[in-house]
């Protein structure tokens, strides 16, 4: 009964990287180099903010410590959705969205990922709609 409630817990919690999980290489650097790239198109609003989280996201990273990294780049994500520094919302979504696709699932935070879903799509006309 209790191997039941631990698959269970498992299934629910998504999902979680470990010392053994093989993660891609250099997504962080790639995320990294994008913001710089924004940055030297963009004249609105300051990147500072942004690449000292993404250097902390590296940092935790490089010293293997998951746990932290997860918390870090979700803190990197949460300021995007905030438009720290007085971005641009049309480059917020531009930098958050190239996030999703770099960033290792194991490190997500889904229920923000389901939120934001939930509010960009209309469910029902992309399940029904031909």
């Amino acid at each position: 009964m209790i191997g039941v409630f631990a698959l269970i817990a498992l299934l629910c919690l998504g999902p979680v990287a470990s010392a053994e999980t093989p993660l891609p290489e250099g997504w962080v650097d790639n995320l990294i180099g994008f913001v710089l790239m924004q940055k030297n198109i963009e004249r609105e609003g300051s990147f500072e903010p942004y690449l000292g989280q993404l250097l902390l996201v590296r940092h935790t990273l490089q010293d293997n410590d998951l746990h932290d990294t997860y918390i870090a780049i979700n803190r990197f994500m949460e300021m995007l959705e905030r438009r720290e520094g007085g971005i641009r919302p049309e480059l917020a979504e531009t930098i958050w969205d190239y996030c999703y696709q770099v960033t290792p699932p194991a490190f997500y935070d889904e229920k923000r990922h389901k939120r934001r879903w939930d509010k960009t799509v209309n469910w029902e006309k992309f399940f029904w709609e031909e």
